[in-house]
């Protein structure tokens, strides 16, 4: 019966992840007549494909792939498109777009709106500009990683595949994530570890936002079958640069927990609260760092306290290609069965971001 629901779990999973798979499906541009002049005068037409740390990004129809340019160095746009543009105060338009040359930082060249009724600001006051897509598919952003290893003196061999992607509207986002973890050897005992997290945030103003969260863990580690988080939560921006992203929050969430039925008591359920924060920060054109912090004290049993932490590392290779280097933690204070307290696990990965 454990073997059979395992093998059901692993099937959802691997439902969920073909499912991020298929979304990264290209579909065709809708807009080719984008202009972009640089500072020395070079010009681009093409499709701009947005704006992120710092990189503008567009592509002509003779490009194999689209070019990022330094944000700083470009001097004039113009477009007839509609795009989704926010600001480094957290405040978001939906409207079209263009760019004044200026030979100053200081000077409000950036309109968005039309030229008659738009809003100016200062060019390096605009953090992201995400074009406004008719496919759903085109709007979606994310990752994938895989990485695998082997130790021939034991024949051990381990595997970890993590997929994430974010969908955009207006003052909505919705992120799904996959961490699938195998551990095993050909004549002994293997280990699965598989999560996958739901993340909905809605922004309130500029600084301050509302969300739900979602989740769902298993464990062998921890003798976890299955244990379901569904909460709630408000949170603040406290820093939003070009470079760098951090976040508090704080909220409520109710859990289900499912152990091994080898063990004493095989459910459980749980009311906790939340605290975390979110940090996320680009550094030399190469790196990402992203890492979120959750602790969950119980409501429900005295003096148990759960926390869960992810951090990612990614260093660029070439174009969308990196290098990552994952690390998760799941710690529980008092498990309500005989069980490890911790999960804790590191690995390396080639990855893609679209």
């Amino acid at each position: 019966m454990i073997q059979s629901s395992g093998r059901k779990r692993t099937s959802v999973y691997g439902a969920i992840i073909v499912l991020i798979l298929v979304s990264t499906v290209n579909v065709l541009g809708k807009h080719n007549d984008d202009v972009v002049i640089l500072k020395n005068g070079d010009r681009i037409t093409g499709e701009i494909k947005g704006l992120l740390r710092g990189e503008l990004r567009i592509k002509a129809d003779y490009m194999a792939e689209a070019v990022r340019l330094d944000w700083a160095r470009v001097d004039r746009i113009e477009s007839k498109s509609r795009y989704m543009i926010w600001l480094v105060d957290g405040t978001l338009f939906t409207d079209m777009m263009r760019m004044l040359p200026s030979t100053s930082g200081d000077v409000d060249n950036f309109v968005i709106g039309k030229t008659n009724q738009g809003v100016s600001v200062r060019q390096l006051d605009v953090l992201r500009i995400t074009p406004v897509e008719s496919r759903f598919l085109k709007q979606l952003e994310g990752s994938i990683d895989f990485g695998l290893s082997y130790t021939s003196g034991n024949d051990q061999y381990a595997t970890e595949l993590i997929a994430t992607t974010t969908y955009r509207t207006g003052s909505h986002s919705f992120t799904t994530s996959v961490d699938s973890a195998f551990t095993g050897q050909p004549q002994g005992d293997s280990t699965r570890r598989n999560q996958f997290t739901f993340d909905y945030r809605k922004q309130l103003t500029p600084r301050w936002y509302a969300g739900g969260l979602f989740d769902l863990l298993s464990s062998d580690q921890q003798s976890l079958s299955l244990r379901t988080t569904v909460g709630g939560l408000m949170g603040r921006n406290l820093k939003q640069s070009e470079h760098t992203r951090f976040s508090v929050f704080g909220g409520l969430a109710g859990t289900r927990e499912r152990y091994s039925t080898l063990l004493g008591q095989p459910e459980n359920s749980n009311a906790d609260a939340i605290a975390g924060f979110d940090f996320n920060t680009f550094r030399f054109k190469t790196t990402d760092i992203k890492s979120r912090f959750i602790v969950f004290p119980s409501l429900t049993t005295p003096g148990r306290t759960r926390l869960q932490l992810t951090s990612d590392l990614h260093i660029k290779v070439v174009g969308d290609l990196y290098w990552g280097f994952h690390l998760y933690e799941n710690f529980d204070s008092k498990p309500p069965v005989r069980a490890d307290k911790n999960d804790l696990g590191v690995s390396t990965s080639l990855g893609w971001k679209f």
